[in-house]
């Protein structure tokens, strides 16, 4: 389980405090005893000195020391002092905790509560002086408890104010936090407040304000396209409703129920052709929409999907001109004639009596560019931006009277994209419109230049 960011900021900078606590107080105390151990030595080492100086060898006497006995003791209780001819016989010793024979080692050494000095003196003869330092290391604990004590108060102290400032400093997350909370899916128009935000704060605060306009915008889609889709199959089913219980209330001759059946069965291809459209987009949108990729030999597809629909163009009066160079994409054969036949059957469908299509094909500056012009009745400036959305129309009524459901340009658009391509759309009202689309050429393309095949009207 993860700890929080105010619980992980404490510990660490415990942690940290800690340490520069134990540096600083250990190195006080060891600073403390040193200079303790320093005085020690140096008055022992003094008396040690005067010893030293003021041992004489006399023949009729022997060794004598002309010192107060009181010097020689030392002051205080624990001190002692030895002395040792060249042979280690004892020539003088006194005091409590004298030893009875020197270590024959010069110099400063701490034997169990006793520190003492060993020096050399005059004929080989050995001096040595110490004390007891129990006083002293009494005072030295009592100072390591009182560093001890104020190390602990001081952490304590800093760790009750470092929690305070982990609080104020974590207080914007925590209001983020609860601004974010109040986001619900039925309403996602609050925003994280970015101004007031801390400068370390706003690229979050940032970055969740545009997935929450992101969010927004899907769910406003996704209600759009929910209402649309059932205002689109509302229609067809009311058609068969209406023609079945028309039929159902009086006996009817064989013709009328066969008009009836017809009439039921262009609602449900049209029902069909609605849901149809609408799966292939909502797998468009779930990413199911991998495309087994081949070379494409562009200009027969565009000729031979502009054939099939040559008749339904002469049947409205409608002129139909296709000129193709020969040009190699990478794609589903299938998916492009479909790009094909809605562009080129929304123009011949949305034209007028004696109007003309033409339909353009020839790679241009690296790509393949298939150009569908019409001379019908255009699309208005404002409704130019929405043309592939789902299920808009320019015109509704109209758009119902002649089939089209409002999703063959999304489908069209989402084909070309899928292929790395690019749609667009020029029109102006009543003059006609241009859908161009432009798809990444092949290297073949690239690389030869080849000529027109001759239009055919």
């Amino acid at each position: 389980m993860r700890r929080s960011i105010r619980g992980s900021l404490l510990g660490w900078y415990g942690a940290l405090l800690t340490a520069v606590l134990a540096a600083f107080g250990g190195g006080l105390f060891w600073q403390a005893a040193a200079a303790v151990r320093a005085g020690v030595d140096a008055e022992l080492d003094g008396r040690a000195q005067a010893i030293v100086a003021a041992l004489e060898w006399d023949p009729r006497e022997g060794w004598e020391l002309d010192l107060r006995d009181d010097f020689l003791r030392g002051a205080g209780e624990g001190a002692h002092f030895g002395i040792w001819d060249a042979g280690g016989r004892e020539v003088r010793r006194g005091g409590a905790g004298a030893p009875e024979r020197p270590s024959g080692r010069t110099g400063v050494r701490e034997r169990g509560e006793y520190r003492e000095v060993e020096r050399a003196g005059p004929e080989g003869t050995t001096v040595l002086v110490g004390r007891s330092i129990a006083p002293e290391r009494a005072r030295l604990a009592t100072l390591r408890a009182r560093v001890l004590g104020a190390g602990l108060g001081v952490l304590a102290l800093a760790l009750l104010v470092g929690g305070w400032i982990a609080r104020r400093g974590l207080a914007p997350v925590e209001d983020l936090a609860a601004a974010a909370g109040r986001i619900t899916e039925r309403d996602l128009s609050t925003r994280l407040d970015v101004a007031g935000a801390p400068a370390e704060l706003r690229g979050l605060a940032s970055a969740f304000n545009a997935a929450l306009e992101r969010l927004a915008a899907a769910f406003a889609r996704q209600a759009r396209f929910t209402a649309d889709a059932s205002h689109e199959l509302r229609t067809p089913v009311s058609i068969i409703r209406a023609q079945a219980e028309s039929a159902l209330r009086r006996d009817r001759t064989p013709e009328e129920y066969r008009r009836t059946l017809e009439a039921c069965l262009r609602a449900a291809e049209r029902m069909t052709g609605i849901l149809e459209g609408l799966l292939r987009l909502a797998r468009a949108d779930a990413g199911d929409g991998a495309l087994a990729r081949a070379p494409v030999e562009l200009a027969p597809l565009v000729e031979e999907t502009t054939a099939l629909l040559r008749a339904d163009a002469a049947a409205r009066g409608v002129g139909l001109r296709c000129t193709a160079t020969p040009a190699t994409v990478h794609g589903e054969a299938p998916l492009l004639s479909e790009v094909v036949t809605n562009l080129v059957s929304n123009a011949v469908r949305y034209n007028r009596p004696g109007g003309r299509v033409d339909v353009t094909l020839a790679p241009r500056n690296g790509e393949v560019e298939l150009r569908v012009a019409d001379t019908g009745v255009g699309i208005p400036a404002d409704a130019l931006p929405h043309v592939f959305e789902r299920f808009f129309r320019v015109d509704p009524a109209r758009s119902r009277e002649r089939g089209g459901a409002g999703l063959g340009l999304a489908i069209t658009r989402w084909i070309v994209e899928a292929h790395g391509g690019s749609l667009g759309v020029e029109s102006r009202e009543g003059e006609g419109s241009t859908f161009t689309v432009r798809l990444p050429a092949s290297e073949g393309s690239r690389r030869h230049g080849v000529g027109p095949v001759p239009a055919r009207a």
